[in-house]
């Protein structure tokens, strides 16, 4: 069986594949050119197992593009097992040794798939359980590949003929307990836990690197010394617990987990290392450690803090000069005289960590222009955000602005200054989704495929995340270093103009309502922008609204995203009101929708709408009655009726009769008054003014026809007032 061949066949029994190396490469990385050589059976794909994935076009152009690859699978969740990875390393460590002597003493395996590796070691398959996860060490040439591991899976073939092979094609069957015991985290089981917190003055990063570094001794320890090893780091981590710094139930966990690691925990046994670790730890609780202070205070927000800061502040300022005042180096010398041998020279005052810069006058005509991408929206170096309710448009909208500027066309009313580059990740719909929407699109625009291949890049959420930061409990925000890495990797290496990433909310998993973490997201983004000189667009949710148009401040969440942006438009649907003035049917109106700009601090602001319209394009995929084809929705420009064309929706036998009746009635402007100039037009295109809807009709109609001229206003007498009034007659009159 071919690799491809291979990898759709595991795909087709539910697994999630990516490509892997079939031998040792020298990689170039693109932007030090620094050559690094990735070791045999290494992912291809730039985020690693992140990057496995079901869909046929995806694993096609991986193939395509590494003919010969291994196929690699993750384990743990998303492929539903585990697999106990035993060794083969002659004259080092054989795993198979461990595992009979664990069967000796515990009993049998079941039958479960098992597979052999190209270097002679066995792969043992187990359902996933969820606390699996993928380590080293279980025992001498024993690894557990769970949660974040993969395996290369049988029927790859490396590149010097080793290959992986089924030994066994049975149900994957459940590990029994006394092996789950040794693979899943023990919970402590020696009294009541012990909250775990940290006393006044604690320096925390001293204590988490001593623990770490300890544990980490003990894990790695080799035979002969392990026993000792575990008794002292016991006596260590005990030294902490009696300093009230580590509980005392997260310090006999951490290092019965050492000790597994290490093979030292099955070799005495468990109660035997049990016994060693308490005893270890009730020693070390004898000998606190005596922690140094910490760097920072762990506290000083308080009043009395910031009092004292700002004391010191107005303390540094009076000592040292100010930079502004220019002497002359006479004034220097006189002012600073010579130390004598009964003065000890000053010591000259630490440097500021923020010093004010004088500004100097620029000649504005030197000063490099804004780069606007497209548009007063899409801005290099900035983070822009269109805010929109579900169901809207607002993905289709995305493609069509994508289409226009990787084409380089004026699709939506709006020239792009060149052809750019722009790359979609749109992290909610499928990627054949958004490839119907891409190709309606082309067939109503027009577009051939050299309008846009090589300049418009699309990716799926559902293939691959795009999760740039996390919470973390203790560390609070924590941003995914490698992700970043990837997006600014894509920007740069494929010359990204602008990107889209719709939603905001997929992009992390921080409070959607916290400021301060919303803040350092956005700010993220920024960067990366900045950096790349790209335009990235952020697409953002709506809070649910009441029957009125949607502004900035009804966008979802903290308002940090909205603040850190430097465009941001906010997208509705039209109203049954806007319908009525405009002439669109009722039953249409939700097929329009307008764009009004709520912020723009780099151009002048304007309130007034631009106004799109979807339309249904066929696709031509039918199959007959029976599978009729597809429609997908496109983005077209629409432009709100001028009077003009409001005028020339009523006939000419509307108009004459119009005319009539205001040239011979007394009718007025005020649509307050009872002979309301609206009043003569709804009698003659049969308008209920009881209706809120006509009556808005009405009154856009008399608005058009004065700007038209088709009626005017003239001051003539007024027969009940006995005085001069402004009335309402038709041009000709």
């Amino acid at each position: 069986m071919q690799p491809l061949e291979l990898a759709q066949h595991y795909v087709a029994a539910g697994y999630p594949v990516f490509p892997c190396r079939a031998k040792p490469e020298d990689v170039s990385d693109p932007t030090t050119g620094e050559i690094e050589t990735k070791h045999e059976k290494t992912p291809y794909t730039s985020n690693g197992l992140r990057g496995a994935s079901k869909f046929t076009r995806i694993i096609q152009r991986w193939w395509s593009d590494n003919p010969d690859a291994l196929v690699g699978v993750p384990t743990g969740a998303p492929s539903g097992f585990w697999v106990l990875d035993l060794d083969l390393k002659p004259g080092v460590a054989d795993g198979h040794q461990w595992l009979e002597a664990m069967e000796s003493a515990n009993g049998p395996l079941p039958e479960t798939k098992r597979a052999k590796t190209a270097n002679g070691g066995t792969h043992i398959f187990f359902r996933h359980v969820h606390g699996v996860r993928n380590r080293g060490g279980l025992g001498s040439g024993v690894d557990v590949r769970g949660e974040g591991g993969y395996v290369v899976m049988p029927g790859s073939v490396m590149a010097d003929g080793r290959h992986y092979k089924w030994v066994s094609e049975a149900e994957i069957a459940d590990a029994p307990d006394w092996l789950l015991e040794l693979v899943l985290p023990r919970q402590a089981s020696s009294g009541p836990a012990q909250p775990f917190s940290y006393q006044s003055g604690t320096n925390d990063h001293y204590v988490n690197k001593a623990v770490d570094e300890e544990l980490a001794l003990l894990a790695t320890s080799g035979q002969g010394g392990r026993g000792a090893q575990l008794n002292a780091s016991a006596y260590a981590l005990g030294q902490f617990v009696g300093a009230g710094a580590l509980s005392r139930s997260e310090a006999e966990q951490a290092l019965y987990g050492a000790a597994q690691a290490n093979g030292v925990a099955q070799k005495d046994g468990e109660r035997e290392t049990w016994a060693k670790i308490r005893r270890g730890l009730d020693a070390g609780m004898r000998q606190p450690r005596q922690i140094p202070e910490s760097d920072f205070q762990q506290d000083n927000t308080r009043l009395v803090d910031i009092s004292r800061m700002i004391k010191n502040g107005l303390s540094k300022a009076q000592r040292v000069e100010p930079a502004e005042v220019a002497q002359e180096p006479a004034a220097v010398a006189a002012a600073d005289p010579e130390p004598t041998n009964d003065e000890p020279p000053t010591e000259p005052a630490p440097p500021s960590p923020i010093t004010a810069t004088a500004f100097k006058w620029i000649d504005p005509s030197t000063l490099p222009r804004r780069e606007f991408a497209y548009g007063s929206h899409f801005i290099r170096k900035y983070v822009s955000v269109t805010v929109s309710p579900g169901g809207l448009g607002k993905t289709s909208m995305s493609l069509a602005e994508s289409l226009a500027m990787s084409s380089g066309r004026s699709l939506l009313g709006v020239k792009p200054p060149q052809r750019m580059r722009v790359w979609v990740f749109n992290a909610e719909d499928p990627r054949d989704e958004m490839e119907r929407r891409i190709m309606a699109a082309c067939i109503h625009y027009n577009l051939k495929p050299e309008d846009i291949e090589g300049h418009l890049f699309i990716d799926s959420g559902r293939e691959q995340e795009l999760v740039v930061a996390i919470e973390d409990k203790k560390a609070g925000v924590r941003i995914q270093a490698p992700i970043v890495e990837a997006v600014v990797e894509q920007i740069e290496r494929n010359k990204i103009d602008v990107m889209i990433v719709d939603p905001f909310v997929s992009t992390h998993s921080v409070n959607e309502n916290d400021n301060g973490a919303i803040d350092k997201v956005a700010k993220l983004w920024a960067q990366v922008a900045d950096y790349t000189n790209c335009s990235i667009d952020i697409v953002h949710h709506l809070r649910k609204v009441a029957d009125r148009e949607a502004t900035v401040e009804d966008a979802r969440g903290a308002v940090s995203l909205i603040g850190a942006a430097r465009s941001v438009r906010v997208l509705n649907r039209m109203t049954p009101e806007q319908a009525t003035e405009s002439g669109v049917p009722q039953e249409e109106r939700f097929g329009y929708f307008s764009t009004t700009y709520g912020k723009s601090n780099l151009t002048a602001m304007s309130h007034k709408a631009e106004w799109r319209r979807l339309i249904g394009v066929p696709l031509g995929n039918g199959r007959g009655l029976t599978k009729p084809q597809d429609f997908a929705p496109v983005v077209t420009e629409w432009r709100w009726p001028s009077s003009e064309e409001v005028v020339g929706e009523v006939t000419g036998e509307q108009m004459a009769q119009i005319r009539s009746l205001v040239d011979n009635g007394q009718y007025k402007e005020s649509p307050r008054a009872k002979n309301w100039a609206g009043g003569a037009i709804a009698y003659a295109l049969g308008l209920d003014l009881d209706d809120e809807g006509n009556r808005r009709k009405a009154a856009a109609l008399f608005k058009a026809f004065l700007k038209e001229g088709a009626l005017v206003r003239v001051e003539e007498h007024d027969p009940v007032r006995r005085e001069m009034g402004t009335f309402i007659r038709s041009q000709a009159a």
